[in-house]
């Protein structure tokens, strides 16, 4: 995986605020201990962890603004996920 690559993922995994950078995940760390395959897996599962707790949120609180970061956070590691799988099939095709 080139650095090009994982800083494009690790771009879609970091929120800048006003005040604070906050990072979902490590990205850079991750991949270069796992192949991409164990790190998809890992963000697929972090992905079901944050749709559960929204599904469960939805339900009590409809305007709570944790909604608005859960889905920040789910379309966030959804598009690492794709940066990752679209790298990987690249790769493979050379």
């Amino acid at each position: 995986m080139t650095k090009r690559v994982i800083s494009n993922v690790q771009e879609f995994l970091t929120i800048v605020e006003e005040d604070r950078i906050f990072q979902i995940v490590n990205v850079e760390l991750l991949l270069r201990r796992h192949p991409p395959q164990a790190v998809i897996a890992f963000l697929q599962q972090l992905r079901s962890d944050y749709k559960k707790e929204l599904s469960k949120l939805i339900k009590d609180s409809k305007t709570s603004s944790r909604v608005n970061e859960l889905v920040v956070m789910n379309f966030r590691i959804k598009m690492a996920i794709n940066t990752i799988k679209n790298a990987k099939e690249v790769k493979d095709a050379a």
